[in-house]
């Protein structure tokens, strides 16, 4: 985490785009806002953009404002994202799920370092520092013709990645004093040898943001500066439970895994073979890798899988 934060001072001090990688949970978001907080555009906003959480249609309205009677239902003017991060810093979070469209829209905004309002002719200066995130391979995407290579690496000036936890866990310690400490007035500072190891061991699928709700839940029990480790109740991988889920045929899913291929490829293979063996229906899958079908729905659109039904 030191030499993490070192890097990130670094960056902190030049105008530079930067893209943070790294796996859903691991604190991309807690690096944006710390690049902002060191640079020396920490008294201007900080303006978050999750670009999974919205519609292609409300993106571009988000991004770059309207006038009124741009499109049906702007009764009034509204100034973007890129607007009201004036001279701060605009996250672009999850970039790689923005469609080509808005991909190459963004491309000539970073280029020309200016933009318009929809339903606008005003070309208004865009001054604000663009972060960018992705839990995807961008370079993978490149490669498959899903990402524009352009935009990629005007992004990628400045790449920082951030290790899952399972690769750092000598900072479990120091994470879990810290979460402890934003979940109760009563730090468990203390950790026993046994804990340690179990937490160690942990293959932390969810990153620090589950090592953050294992604790929440523990400091619920703990009376004490120790460690509650009776309450400490670890989730197996989602991976590894996919891996080993059974179909409805009782037949243990054919999913290699090896260092060939990435997590996200892994994880679509393992999403096709349950939704082939479920005849495509979305909520007997979701229920074999023991998820919601909002989420798998969201796992569907990120790996562009196609024929799921909405079936019941």
């Amino acid at each position: 985490m030191r030499a993490l934060r070192d890097e990130i001072a670094a960056a902190a001090a030049l105008p530079s785009t930067v893209r943070i990688t790294g796996e859903t949970g691991v604190g991309k978001g807690v690096v944006a806002r710390l690049l902002h907080r060191l640079s020396p555009r920490r008294n201007e906003p900080f303006v978050h953009v999750d670009c999974a959480a919205l519609s292609s249609e409300l993106v571009e309205s988000e991004l770059y404002g309207h006038e009124r009677g741009a499109f049906t239902g702007a009764h009034a003017r509204r100034a973007g994202r890129f607007e009201l991060a004036g001279g701060g810093t605009l996250f672009l979070d999850e970039i790689g799920d923005l469609e080509a469209r808005l991909q190459a829209k963004l491309l000539r905004v970073l280029q020309d370092r200016c933009f318009e309002r929809l339903g606008g002719n005003q070309t208004l200066k865009m001054r604000a520092r663009i972060i960018a995130a992705s839990t995807r391979d961008l370079r993978r995407e490149v490669a498959d013709g899903c990402f524009r290579a352009d935009l990629y690496y005007r992004l990628a000036v400045i790449s920082i990645e951030v290790a899952p936890l399972r690769d750092r866990t000598d900072d479990i310690p120091a994470l879990l004093r810290a979460a402890a400490r934003r979940s109760s007035e009563l730090p468990v500072f203390s950790l026993t040898e046994s804990a340690l190891a179990r937490l160690s061991k942990h293959s932390w699928p969810g990153n620090v943001r589950e090592l953050r709700n294992v604790v929440e839940r523990c400091v619920l029990f703990s009376d004490t500066e120790v460690f509650p480790e009776k309450w400490l109740q670890l989730a197996a991988s989602p991976l590894a439970t996919a891996v080993e889920a059974m179909s409805p045929t009782g037949d243990v899913l054919p999913v290699p895994i090896d260092g060939s291929r990435s997590l996200d490829e892994i994880e679509k293979q393992i999403i096709e073979s349950v939704l082939e063996r479920t005849s495509y229906n979305a909520t007997a899958a979701a229920k074999i890798l023991g998820t919601t079908r909002q989420t798998l729905r969201y796992r569907i659109q990120k790996h562009r899988i196609g024929n799921a039904s909405e079936k019941d």
